[in-house]
């Protein structure tokens, strides 16, 4: 049985953060990168979308289902917000005089409830200048905001895929 359109660019969002998530997972368990505030944030951020694509990948197979419009509208939102705090994080690297450092924003994501249920996922333990080595010529918050601009274009394709109903006909 073949996946209908929308069903496999929701799939394709849903792991495309999955991957990012468990990356991130893999360079602070294994390779010490600790995350700064904004990582936490941006790791939200694909927790949002693939929160959102999984609506849409189980929503009703009706064309016009509100679960695949409300995953794709929330997917494309959360999208659009991870790739400002990527690309603000691109920028704070670019002018290490600046950081987000120890300030009430990471006091704030540390006091979370959840943040002692699942500390390897949600704790602020880095800074936002902290020299990480590129990963194929770039930061990893660029790759974050790549990440994201990709999800926006997938969820706008999703919302595209989903007809609407036809109104005005008696």
């Amino acid at each position: 049985m073949a996946l209908r359109p929308t069903r496999r660019l929701a799939l394709l969002g849903m792991l495309l953060s999955l991957g990012a998530l468990s990356g991130a997972l893999w360079l602070q368990q294994v390779e010490d990168w600790y995350p700064c505030a904004l990582c936490i944030i941006q790791r939200y951020l694909y927790l949002l979308t693939a929160l959102a694509f999984a609506v849409q990948f189980f929503s009703n197979d009706a064309d016009n289902s509100t679960g695949r419009r409300l995953g794709g509208f929330v997917a494309a939102l959360a999208a659009l917000a991870g790739a400002g705090f990527a690309l603000y994080h691109v920028w704070i690297l670019a002018h290490p005089g600046q950081s987000c450092g120890v300030d009430p924003m990471q006091t704030r994501l540390n006091a979370l409830p959840w943040v002692q249920w699942f500390p390897a996922l949600f704790e602020v333990d880095g800074m936002c200048t902290d020299p990480y080595p590129p990963f194929l010529g770039l930061q990893l918050p660029a790759w974050s905001a790549v990440g994201f601009v990709v999800q926006l274009v997938l969820a706008s394709f999703t919302l595209r895929t989903v007809r609407r109903p036809i109104t005005g006909l008696m």
